[in-house]
């Protein structure tokens, strides 16, 4: 069953004038990139210091020693601040006076911290962090609503709008496109190639666009971390963060599990499955497992202090005379280590079952102190993961029907079998619920997602490809009518999408309604 979802809206809170002149200096860091000829105006969107700038924004970031700090002060963005928060996190990435970005929550209230790291406001010394389990719901029963891109009520309304509104909408989709692909990275490209790995620690769900800022090199899930996808529920189909690539492809990175099941990315694109923090390391979506959100102060406080990218070396340079050609750079291979270091030390589990890192470089050179650091990795024992259960023991009904249709069919033939066995009994209960969640989902919407599915698991495909795929499918769906009324229902259920009942009046009544044309529009 789906959590109920808390938002972490609070009141605001005013900041002392003693504050704002201590972090004066702070805001300065940050002028030149915003003043710079290629930034967009959106760019000054984002605060970067406590105060009155916070109190209005739903995003923030604030200089943390050697790494920057992403605050997520709402989980719904506007088009404005996608922009400028990737204008800002791909600027960023490529400062070498920098180590990280780190983009996380927790279970406090960043505005009531006045946006300060938690190892600021709540450890006197970096050793008094005891390992303790200190998550807890914000009610029974419920989770924190981390990031969801945009607020899909706000976009029903704005494309309601008369004057403008396609280009707003196609401003919108194209900004959720750069900013996964500022927080994923470039790999490739000499100059443009990405040098600070990003890191997101989000501390309950994430869901549809929100999964933008989960694309960087380390995902830390904690316990109350999950994932899902509600677009088909309110008519839309997938945004354009890559999702047609990136679930066809779950677990083939390492070669876990999960890549021999496509049920797993089935499961989360037409079911709306919520994946759990065990669901999102097995499959890759999150990299690594830490044990709760009060290791967020330790890890704050180790990326601070850990040297920028281009002072972190494990041999000197080589000497050069004049006139000599610049040799490569002898520390390349050894930059960024530091940091897969502290993030493997503070999991339990990893996505990549190869993670060791047998050589102690502090052994070779113990002055620096970008390379000091004891990891010693240990086992977690027994790790399972229901939804790649699931992907594997309906396995044969994803590998062989080549149809939405059929997939549905041999579903419900499933949930209609009767059986003695406790094992048969549990398998028709488990393909009830999995047939009864697409049968809510609108069948247009499931019909342009599982074709979008299709085309991306293409040899040929590629992210940016599929991200341009999603954009165009969706500035169509959100013109039509199933994404509409949708709206008008939860509004007429008092505008809490998560207390409206789920909608039931679709175009079409079933997904062998939707014709080939509609779903190539």
């Amino acid at each position: 069953m789906v959590r109920a979802v808390a938002s972490r809206i609070v009141p605001r809170q005013r900041v002392s004038k003693a504050m704002a002149k201590a972090i004066a200096a702070e805001d300065a860091m940050m002028k030149d990139l915003v003043q710079s000829a290629d930034a967009p105006l959106s760019a000054a969107r984002i605060p970067t210091r406590a105060g009155s700038d916070f109190r209005m924004a739903n995003v923030g970031m604030r200089p943390m020693g050697n790494s920057r700090r992403v605050f997520l002060l709402n989980p719904y963005l506007d088009a404005e601040e996608m922009e400028g928060l990737a204008h800002r996190i791909h600027a960023l990435s490529r400062n070498e006076a920098i180590n990280s970005i780190l983009i996380a929550t927790d279970d406090e209230d960043d505005l009531a911290m006045n946006c300060l790291p938690r190892y600021v406001t709540e450890m006197n010394t970096p050793h008094s962090f005891g390992g303790f389990n200190m998550d807890y719901d914000p009610v029974p029963g419920s989770t924190w609503h981390v990031a969801g891109g945009y607020d899909p009520l706000k976009l029903a309304e704005m494309v309601g709008a008369a004057d403008g509104s396609e280009e707003q909408a196609k401003y919108l989709m194209d900004n959720i496109r750069k900013l996964a692909l500022a927080t994923k990275g470039e790999q490739s490209g000499g100059e443009n190639v990405t040098r600070i790995p990003v890191i997101t620690m989000p501390h309950g769900i994430v869901t549809d666009a929100g999964y933008a800022l989960c694309m960087g090199g380390y995902v830390l899930a904690t316990r109350q971390t999950s994932f899902r996808i509600l677009n088909p529920s309110r008519g839309l189909s997938f945004d354009p963060v890559g999702f047609s690539y990136i679930l066809p492809r779950l677990g083939w990175t390492h070669g876990q599990r999960s890549a021999k099941y496509p049920g797993c990315g089935m499961l989360l694109a037409l079911a709306g499955y919520e994946a759990n923090c065990f669901d999102m390391v097995e499959t890759d979506l999150a990299t690594h497992l830490v044990s709760d959100s009060a290791a967020l102060p330790l890890l704050e406080y180790n990326l601070s202090g850990i040297q920028p990218w281009n002072q972190q070396r494990l041999v000197e340079k080589d000497p050069r005379n004049y006139g000599e050609r610049a040799r490569r750079d002898t520390n390349a291979p050894f930059r960024n280590k530091t940091i897969a270091y502290l993030v493997e030390e503070l999991s339990e589990h990893s996505s990549n079952p190869n993670n060791s890192f047998p050589l102690d470089y502090t052994a070779v050179n113990a002055e620096d102190p970008a390379l000091d650091t004891d990891h010693v990795p240990w086992d977690t024992g027994f790790f399972s993961s229901e939804l790649v259960d699931y992907a594997a023991h309906f396995h044969s009904i994803f590998e062989k029907e080549t149809s939405l249709e059929g997939i549905m069919t041999r579903f419900r033939e499933t949930a209609a079998s009767q059986s003695t066995t406790v094992e048969g009994q549990e398998t028709s209960r488990i393909a009830k619920e999995i047939v009864s969640r697409m049968e809510q989902q609108s069948p247009l919407a499931l019909r342009v997602v599982y074709q979008l599915l299709k085309m991306g698991i293409q040899l040929n495909s590629t992210m940016e490809n599929c991200m341009q795929l999603e954009m165009n499918a969706q500035l169509n769906m959100i013109r039509q009518s199933d994404f509409q009324e949708w709206a008008k229902h939860v509004r007429k259920h008092g505008g809490d999408e998560k207390k409206a009942p789920a909608f039931q009046g679709w175009k079409h009544k079933s997904v062998k309604e939707v014709t080939a044309d509609e779903v190539d529009e």
